[in-house]
């Protein structure tokens, strides 16, 4: 009896042991950039962009454009996450195929980013790449379908 018992705690104890050395695991997938939880949560935490644009009073919201922004060598990526209308609609983008990714002109004047249909695009004022806090400025909606409305932009995180 008291060899079974001393075999039970010694298997509690190698299980301990290798769950506590086993929690920090690379996996290989992982490493190589391969799409799994724990890229997803970095993914995640990605810098985001979003965008409000109101109607002709400038009162009530008509459409908003989330973007996630990745940090390139040249410019940022900007890759659209979600899409939500004055009516409530929402439309995500990523969970079935690939975020759509804006063409980032940083060049312009302001700088713009456009739609990869070429049918929206969203002029940025004093945009700053370097700023990361809930401080909203100006932007400006160029479309065929939303006319050119007013709005505003912010930098978020996650």
């Amino acid at each position: 009896m008291t060899r079974i018992l001393a075999l039970i705690a010694l298997l509690v104890a190698c299980g301990a042991a290798a769950a506590f050395f086993l929690r920090g695991e690379v996996r290989p997938s992982a490493a190589n950039g391969e799409d799994t939880p724990t890229a997803r949560r970095t993914k995640a935490a990605d810098s985001t962009l979003y965008c409000e644009f109101y109607d002709f009073v400038g009162r009530r919201p008509k459409v908003g454009f989330t973007f996630v922004m990745m940090p390139g060598a040249v410019a940022p990526v900007f890759t659209q996450a979600n899409q939500i209308e004055r009516d409530g609609t929402r439309t995500e983008f990523g969970a079935e195929a690939p975020r759509p990714a804006w063409v980032f002109e940083a060049s312009d004047s302001p700088a713009t980013l456009t739609a990869p249909d070429g049918a929206i695009t969203i002029n940025i004022y004093a945009y700053d790449p370097a700023r990361r806090d809930a401080t909203w400025f100006e932007a400006g909606l160029r479309s065929v379908q939303y006319l050119n409305l007013d709005g505003k932009c912010r930098h978020g995180v996650g």
